[in-house]
């Protein structure tokens, strides 16, 4: 039989874990694993093949004010001065709905800059935080 409605992963059923703490102030996560590649070029128009480099991960973590307060006061209490000074586990669970969890774990994660100001009109204040990591582990 032709499934027509299957589920798929939905914002709602993500969950983000840092420092062992669930994220409930989550507002977007990203991340992206990269490798350096490059042509291999001989003679004629066309290339002799592909080399591959180094590897390397990005991506941003976005959370509420609360969030970024909370993961402050933790990495002072681990004897840090600021989350900049901590490099991070991330774990990120998707659901389908279906009770499926896929879970991929960004390991050690290490936050670049921590902007942050609001401005007239702000219901609440937002925080993108991007991070340089060694490594994601998909479906962990």
């Amino acid at each position: 039989m032709t499934v027509i409605n299957q589920k798929e992963y939905a914002y709602g059923d993500i969950d983000v874990y840092v420092f062992g703490q669930r994220i409930a102030g989550l507002r977007g996560i990203d991340y992206k694993p990269a490798k350096n590649k490059d042509y291999v070029r001989g003679a004629g128009r066309n290339p002799r093949g592909i080399q591959h480099g180094e590897r390397s991960v990005e991506g941003t973590l976005t959370i509420l004010q609360s969030e970024l307060d909370a993961l402050n006061r933790t990495a002072r209490m681990r004897g840090y001065d600021d989350i900049l000074d901590v490099d991070l586990d991330i774990v990120v669970c998707y659901g389908d709905g279906t009770g499926t969890v896929v879970t991929d774990k960004i390991y050690c994660a290490s936050i670049k800059e921590v902007p942050k100001g609001m401005k007239t009109g702000d219901l609440h204040s937002e925080h993108a935080l991007p991070f340089i990591a060694l490594a994601v582990e998909y479906d962990a």
